[in-house]
């Protein structure tokens, strides 16, 4: 194994593919100018190994045009149906909905700011005696933290879990 480069798993014998024996049967048996062959020609074709004859081109063809049956209808501004009209009102009111509950969020924004600021917010959990040298680590209260929907079964579930602890 001297020579690296070389393929172990070719054949030594087979080095072009274009000098199979099948390539060149068929290569040998086609029949001459076939280059020249035009199946577009109106002329029927020979007996294989004829010449085709060379039609000379058309001198009067023109492109194929269509001309319209009838005008186009001038432009004008389509007419809003009343679906159009419904679906453009409730677009507008879902854009006033969305741009209430942005304000919305702005105000409760600007509001914790405010609270946090001026110290409003003091941490209050864990519940701490006054005189035990830490104070209390987080801010818990659930009227302000939790949706209404949720905030009897979310007392229910801290009672619950400061008995247990």
């Amino acid at each position: 194994m001297s020579d690296f480069d070389s393929n172990p798993f070719a054949d030594p014998d087979f080095s072009n593919p274009f000098q199979d024996p099948s390539v060149t049967q068929v290569t040998q048996n086609a029949p001459p100018r076939l280059e020249e062959y035009n199946p577009f020609t109106d002329t029927k074709p020979g007996p294989p190994g004829s010449i085709p004859k060379a039609v000379p081109p058309s001198t009067n063809t023109q492109p194929a045009i269509m001309k319209p049956t009838e005008e186009p209808p001038a432009y004008s501004q389509p007419q809003q149906t009343q679906d159009q009209a419904r679906a453009q009102a409730e677009l507008l009111r879902r854009q006033e909905e969305l741009e209430r509950k942005a304000a919305e969020l702005d105000r409760r924004e600007r509001e914790m700011q405010s609270l946090s600021a001026s110290g409003g917010r003091k941490n209050n959990w864990p519940p701490l005696p006054e005189k035990f040298p830490v104070g209390p680590c987080f801010y818990h209260d659930i009227s302000v933290d939790i949706p209404v929907e949720f905030q009897k079964t979310v007392k229910i579930m801290y009672y619950l879990w400061m008995c247990e602890s």
